[in-house]
């Protein structure tokens, strides 16, 4: 990420001087409150907003109602997690356990630290946008049952990608994390985050040995 510049430094001076505000704290908590939350909740639903815009938009409101964890996942949405697992797309256990050539980590022929031949760690980012983009990584613990339970955080990465100047800065370029998105969703965050109202969740979602059957 490029370096604090005047921009930069008055975003994050006036946001901290709002959100310490009257002002700041009426309107988060008017927002933020549970009643306002199920009010959003029920207009996604009723406009019928795909998984990953329906998440994104409880992020930048102040995350889920009373900020418990997601328990339930829409049905394809839940089959395509299943059909991850099955597909064995785990990408720490699909790893070379040894270093194929010189880098970063060792020579080739070293042990790959990156390898973990028992990694929970499941991807959906072959799976649909809305499974991409929601859920992206996610751990697939398994119950011991036959079933699993899929945890998540979602949230947005301050981690950013070496992409110019400007990636992730406040007001210009984007952010890495929220790339398909681009501006328009750069910037939703940038105003989310100056007015305090961010909120990561949880997801925590159980997979019995019968959901392990399902078929499309």
């Amino acid at each position: 990420m490029a370096k604090k510049d005047l921009l930069t430094i008055g975003y994050e001076v006036t946001g901290k001087m709002f959100r310490n505000s009257l002002e700041g704290r009426l309107l988060k908590l008017g927002i933020t409150n549970n009643l306002s939350k199920r009010a959003r909740d029920v207009l996604l639903d009723k406009f019928k907003a795909p998984e990953d815009y329906k998440r994104f938009a409880q992020y930048l409101s102040g995350g889920t109602v009373g900020n418990k964890p997601i328990t339930e996942l829409p049905a394809d949405v839940k089959q395509e997690v299943i059909d991850a697992h099955k597909a064995n797309r785990y990408p720490e256990r699909n790893r070379s356990p040894l270093l194929t050539k010189d880098g970063f980590y060792g020579k080739k022929g070293d042990p790959n630290p990156k390898y973990n031949p028992d990694s929970n760690l499941l991807s959906l980012y072959k799976s649909s946008n809305e499974a991409r983009r929601s859920l992206g990584h996610v751990q697939y613990i398994p119950d011991g049952k036959g079933g699993y339970t899929m945890t998540d955080t979602w949230d947005v990465d301050e981690w950013k990608f070496n992409q110019g100047a400007n990636s992730g800065l406040p007001l210009r370029g984007y952010h890495t994390d929220l790339l398909e998105g681009g501006q328009l969703a750069a910037r939703a965050y940038d105003l989310s985050r100056w007015l305090g109202i961010n909120k990561p969740f949880k997801y925590n979602v159980k997979f019995s040995r019968d959901d392990l059957k399902i078929k499309k």
